[in-house]
Formats: structure tokens, C-alpha cells, sequence
């Protein structure tokens, strides 16, 4: 048997394994897309007589489950040296709690079951990132990496004009008729991963480290980062930037409907429904903002970039929160795209700039970690804001987007006194 030790790894790009590998991405973002983002919450606060807080604190309590268990998961699959085993598993939790939204139950078991989806996703999320240097050549991450994106972007607009056609239109209309679909397409789509792609046998850890020192690390990192205060700075400032974006992401859908007056009962074009041509051209440029802003950071440099990507984000959410002309969501939509993209390619490029080499480990599981306590706060804010403006009528989506459009604000105010590297 080959060493554990051995760098077997492919040495093309467009190997086997990195293509099944990307492929995954194509297959979760239509989880991501089509329940997530397009019908589950509209469903529940629409069809079922639900509240945006309901959905707000099932998906936050997934969030925040994950941020509890994942150091420790993570421990044990370095025990035992898999990852694989790890994605199929939660792949497979998803996916069945996906399926059974579309059966018979209570609200709180549909919150209940769309909790444990939203955590099925997020944990293989973590196993199927750490496979990426076991299929990829040698200093070629990035450019595997970004196969996995593009795919993602693919795969959410393929997956909601697949599934659009089990959801029907105005007299046979129904949210819960995707659900199904959905889960058996991200099955489906995620099997050239298990089949087909390598995992190199790493040799295992013999001792399982101490709970406590799991769940204190990155406390401590983030004490220790007082000695370099512009990476502390961004951190922060990171984590309102993605707290706005993941709580626009979970609750755009039902903006539209409640406050844009967009209708997803009517197909208009190419067997899209308002809501999913808005969708469809805000993914259409997060792709263009990714391969834009992936330019313009190598030449304004990350830190520059970042400020422009934050501050687009402002005048986007401000647009948002006080437009009132429905024609000029159109515009939102792509803007959110660019900004979307643009934080998402430059971040990670500014945070490598500033932390030293020998820390960057410990310092980029304290930005995951900040970016899931982000994903689990903002929804929570957006369910509160609207709860607090209910006896304002569709006035209240207005004031959680205006919510929204502070927490922004804040992370930009803070990104602009980030030195430029």
C-alpha cells in the first residue's frame, strides 16, 4: 500500500477527481438556491402563516449547532484520517430532511426538518473544503477552487429551472412541491464526488485533543489579535459585512414578493417566474463580480477592493430599503450580484496580506468561525425587525432591510480605515 506520507496527487487541473470534486458544488447550491433562498422561507411565511423569525431561528439554530460541533467533528475525522465518509453522511441528512418537507407535518416540524437540512449542508460544507488539496496539483488550489465556484453559480440557476416545473403555475401553484425534487437532484448530482473522487490516506491522529482547548482557540486567537490590530479590525468589520449578506440571502425571496410586488405564480420567460429571473441575474453577475474583482485586486490590491466592494454594498441595501419604483429592483438585483461576488473573491485575499505566514492557519479558522456566528445573528435580526414593525404592514420587510442596510454600513465604516495592501 502506498504511504500515508506520499503526495500522490494528480498533477493536472482538470483531473478526475477535481472535476467530481467540483462537481459538488454544482449539486449543493441547488439545495442552497432553491430552499434556502427561494422557497421555504416565502412558503412558510406565505402559504403556512408563519413568521420570517420562525425561519430566522430554525436556520440560526442550525448555524449556531454548527459552530459548536465542528471543532470537534473536525478532530475526529483527523483521527481517523477520512473526509468522505464525513460529506456522505451529512450529504445524506440533507437530503432526506429536504425530501420530507415535501410530506404532511406540523409548521414545527417543517422548521424542524428545514433546521436539520440547513446543518446537513453546512457540516459536509466543512469535510468538502478540507478534500480540496487531496485533488488538486501542487499551488493549484485556487484554480480548483474556482471550478468548484463556477460550478456552484451553474448549479443554482440550473437547479431552480429544473425543479420550477414541479412547483406549477397560478391555479396549480405550490412551494412545497420542490422540496422533493430538490433533495433527489442534490443526491444525485453529488455522486460523482463519492464515486469518483480521491481522498489521499493520511495517517491518523492517535489522540483525540482536549475538548475545552477546541472550543477556546479561537477565543484566544482573537485576544492575541490585539497585537495586530488591523487584522482585528477586519475581522470585525467581516463579520457585519457577511452578517448583511446572509441574512439578504435567506429573506431575499420574500422581499421581493411582500414589499417588490414580484409574482412567483407566473412564468414570464425561458420557465421563470419573476422571483427567479431576479435570482438568476443577480448569480449571472456574482459570476462577472467574481472574475472582475479577482482582476482588481491583483491590481488596486485587495484592501482597496474590498472598501469598493463594501461600499457598493451600501448603496445597494439603501436602494433596497427606500425604493419604491418597482422597475428599479432590477437594478438591486445585479448590484448585489457584483457586491456579492466581489466581497466573497476579495476578503480572503486581504486577510492573507495581513496576517503573518506562520498564523494564517489559526487566524482562517477564526474568520469561519466569525462568519457562521454572522450567519447566525443576522437572520435573527431581520426575524426581530420584522416582528417589531408588524403593525406597520408591508412597511416592516422595509425597516429589516433598513436593519440590514446598518449592519453594512457599520462593517463598511470599519473596512475603510483598513491600510491598503
Amino acid at each position: 500500500p502506498m504511504s500515508p506520507l506520499t503526495d500522490n496527487r494528480p498533477q493536472k487541473v482538470l483531473n478526475k477527481s477535481a472535476v467530481s470534486w467540483a462537481s459538488y458544488d454544482f449539486a449543493n447550491t441547488i439545495f442552497s438556491m432553491n430552499v434556502v433562498s427561494l422557497y421555504f422561507a416565502l412558503w412558510v411565511v406565505n402559504d403556512l402563516g408563519g413568521t420570517d423569525l420562525m425561519v430566522a431561528l430554525a436556520r440560526s439554530a442550525a448555524m449556531l449547532l454548527i459552530a459548536i460541533t465542528m471543532p470537534l467533528l473536525g478532530s475526529i475525522s483527523d483521527i481517523i484520517g477520512r473526509r468522505k465518509w464525513f460529506i456522505f453522511l451529512f450529504t445524506l441528512m440533507c437530503g432526506l430532511a429536504t425530501a420530507l418537507l415535501g410530506s404532511a407535518f406540523s409548521l414545527t416540524v417543517y422548521l424542524v426538518l428545514f433546521g436539520v437540512a440547513v446543518y446537513g449542508f453546512q457540516a459536509a460544507l466543512v469535510f468538502y473544503n478540507a478534500l480540496l488539496p487531496d485533488v488538486s496539483p501542487k499551488n493549484k488550489e485556487g484554480k480548483v477552487s474556482g471550478l468548484g465556484v463556477a460550478f456552484g453559480y451553474i448549479g443554482s440557476i440550473a437547479g431552480m429551472l429544473m425543479v420550477r416545473p414541479f412547483v406549477g403555475s397560478e391555479g396549480s401553484f405550490s412551494r412545497q412541491n420542490a422540496f422533493i425534487p430538490t433533495a433527489l437532484l442534490f443526491l444525485v448530482f453529488s455522486l460523482p464526488l463519492f464515486i469518483f473522487t480521491k481522498e489521499r490516506r493520511k495517517p491518523p491522529v492517535h489522540e483525540l485533543p482536549r475538548i475545552k482547548e477546541l472550543f477556546i482557540t479561537p477565543y484566544r486567537v482573537f485576544k492575541q489579535s490585539s497585537t495586530l490590530p488591523d487584522v482585528r479590525r477586519f475581522l470585525i468589520a467581516r463579520f457585519f459585512i457577511v452578517e448583511a449578506m446572509e441574512t439578504i440571502i435567506a429573506f431575499m425571496a420574500v422581499y421581493l414578493v411582500m414589499v417588490g410586488g414580484f409574482n412567483q405564480k407566473r412564468v414570464i420567460a425561458a420557465g421563470m417566474d419573476e422571483v427567479m429571473l431576479f435570482l438568476v441575474s443577480a448569480t449571472v453577475f456574482a459570476v462577472i463580480g467574481s472574475f472582475i474583482w479577482g482582476v482588481m485586486a491583483d491590481k488596486l490590491g485587495p484592501g482597496r477592493s474590498l472598501k469598493i466592494c463594501s461600499f457598493l454594498w451600501v448603496i445597494t441595501l439603501a436602494l433596497a430599503t427606500f425604493n419604491f419604483y418597482q422597475p428599479l429592483f432590477w437594478v438591486v438585483g445585479p448590484l448585489a450580484g457584483i457586491g456579492l461576488g466581489g466581497v466573497w473573491t476579495t476578503d480572503r485575499h486581504y486577510l492573507l496580506k495581513v496576517v503573518p505566514k506562520e498564523r494564517r492557519a489559526e487566524f482562517f479558522g477564526l474568520y469561519a468561525v466569525s462568519g457562521r456566528l454572522a450567519a447566525v445573528i443576522g437572520p435573527i435580526v431581520w426575524g426581530l425587525a420584522v416582528a417589531a414593525g408588524k403593525p406597520y404592514g408591508d412597511i416592516k420587510y422595509r425597516i429589516a432591510v433598513g436593519a440590514v442596510f446598518i449592519m453594512m454600513l457599520i462593517g463598511f465604516l470599519l473596512v475603510r480605515k483598513l491600510p491598503e495592501v
